[in-house]
C-alpha cells in the first residue's frame, strides 16, 4: 500500500502531465492559426511552435513514462543504496568510532546522557567480559564521581598534636589538641561553607553526605564537653585565593555549625583556592584521628606532627581507593620533631583517606608493669 506521501507525488505529478500537454497542444494550435492569417505573421517569429512541441513532448512522454517508471526507480534507488552502504559500511563505522574517540565533544551534541551512560557501560562490559560486574561498577563510579558536587585538587593537609593543658593529663578526659589545616583548589557548587561539630552520630552521617556541608567533626561527650563547646571545635582561619573570610558561629543543640562566605567576587563557576585552620580536641585513649576525603580528589598529601605528646609510635592507615601505592615519610618518636606523612599522586574516590593511630609511652609501661 502507497503511503500519502506517494500518492501526493502521483497526483501531482498526473496534474503537471496533463497541464504540459494541455499547454503544448495549446500553443502549437495557435500558432498553426497564426501562420493562415497576415495580420499576425509577426507571430510566426516567435518559437511558439517550438516550446509547444516541447511542452506537449514532455507532458505526454517525458512525464508519463516517469510517473509509469516510478516503481521501479525506485526499486534500482534502493539497490543502489544498498550497494553504497554495504561497500562503505565498514568505513563509515570506523569513522564514527574514531571521532567519538578522539573527539569526544561530538557525543554530547547527539546523545543524551542517559545513552552516554549506556555506551559507557556497554564499553565497560566488553573491557571486563561482565555484564552484571559492568553494571554495578558503572553504577558506583556514576554516583561517586559523576554525582559529586565538588572535586578537590592538591589537596594538603598538615596536622599538629600537643596536649591539651585544661584537662587531666592521662586516663578520661585526656585530650591532644589538633591543629588542622587545609588547602586544596576546587570549582565551588555553593556560595557558603559549611564546618559542623556534633556529637551525634546520625546526624553526623547523615552530614558526611551532604553535598553542602564542608567538613564535619565528632566528638563524643566527655568528661563535661560536647559538640557545642567552644574548646572543642573553632575554626581558626578561612581564607579564598589568599583573601580571608569572616567566620559566623552558630551553637545548636547537637553541636555548632560555622558558616563562611567565599566573598562577592567569587563566582561559583571558576576555580578558587580555599585554606582553612581549625583547632579540635581528640581523646588521647582513642588512638586515632581521621582525615576524610569528601570529594572526588586529586594529589593528596598529608602530614602529622606529634612532639612532646608521649606518644611511643605513630602509624599511618590509608583507605585511599586508588590504583597507586601511597608514598610514606617517617621522623621516629625518639627524633625532637617527629612527623609522619603520606603522599598520594592521581585521582582518589570519596570515601576515602586516613587515619593516624597512636601508642602512648604510659601505656607501655603500664603493660610492662603488669606482665612482670
Amino acid at each position: 500500500m502507497q503511503s500519502p506521501l506517494q500518492r501526493l507525488y502521483r497526483t501531482k505529478l498526473a496534474l503537471l502531465a496533463t497541464v504540459a500537454t494541455v499547454a503544448g497542444i495549446a500553443l502549437m494550435v495557435l500558432a498553426h492559426w497564426a501562420a493562415g492569417h497576415a495580420g499576425w505573421a509577426w507571430f510566426n517569429d516567435l518559437p511558439v511552435l517550438d516550446v509547444g512541441s516541447a511542452l506537449f513532448t514532455t507532458g505526454l512522454i517525458a512525464i508519463f513514462f516517469e510517473y509509469i517508471d516510478q516503481a521501479d526507480a525506485e526499486t534500482r534507488a534502493n539497490d543502489r543504496l544498498r550497494k553504497v552502504l554495504s561497500e562503505e559500511a565498514p568505513a563509515i563505522r570506523d569513522a564514527v568510532v574514531d571521532g567519538f574517540a578522539f573527539a569526544p565533544e561530538a557525543l554530547t551534541n547527539v546523545a543524551s546522557p542517559k545513552t552516554l551512560d549506556r555506551i559507557v557501560e556497554n564499553c565497560l562490559s566488553i573491557r571486563l567480559g561482565d555484564n552484571e560486574l559492568a553494571a554495578d561498577a558503572y553504577e558506583d563510579l556514576r554516583k561517586q564521581i559523576i554525582g559529586a558536587k565538588q572535586r578537590w585538587e592538591d589537596a594538603r593537609v598538615a596536622v599538629s598534636l600537643a596536649p591539651w593543658a585544661k584537662g587531666p593529663a592521662e586516663g578520661r578526659g585526656a585530650m591532644f589538641v589538633a591543629t588542622i589545616r587545609w588547602e586544596y583548589r576546587f570549582v565551588p557548587s555553593s556560595p557558603v561553607l559549611r564546618f559542623s561539630c556534633v556529637s551525634d552520630l546520625d546526624t553526623y552521617r547523615e552530614l558526611l553526605t551532604d553535598p553542602v556541608s564542608t567538613a564535619t567533626w565528632y566528638f563524643e561527650p566527655v568528661h563535661g564537653l560536647d559538640a557545642s563547646s567552644p574548646e572543642v571545635f573553632e575554626l581558626v582561619q578561612l581564607a579564598v585565593n589568599g583573601k580571608s573570610q569572616k567566620i559566623r558561629r552558630s551553637v545548636r543543640k547537637e553541636g555548632q555549625v560555622c558558616t563562611v562566605g567565599l566573598g562577592g567576587d567569587v563566582k561559583t563557576w571558576e576555580p578558587v583556592t580555599v585554606s582553612y585552620t581549625y583547632r579540635v580536641l581528640v581523646q588521647q585513649h582513642g588512638h586515632a584521628l581521621h582525615l576524610d576525603l569528601a570529594q572526588p580528589t586529586k594529589d593528596f598529601r598529608a602530614e602529622l606532627w606529634y612532639g612532646d605528646c608521649g606518644i611511643r609510635y605513630m602509624n599511618v592507615l590509608d583507605y585511599l581507593s586508588g590504583p597507586r601505592q601511597p608514598r610514606y615519610t617517617e621522623l621516629a618518636a625518639s627524633d625532637p620533631s617527629p612527623c609522619v606523612e603520606v603522599a598520594y599522586e592521581g585521582w582518589t574516590f570519596p570515601k576515602g583517606g586516613v587515619a593516624f593511630v597512636w601508642v602512648l609511652e604510659r601505656e607501655m609501661h603500664t603493660v610492662t608493669g603488669r606482665q612482670k
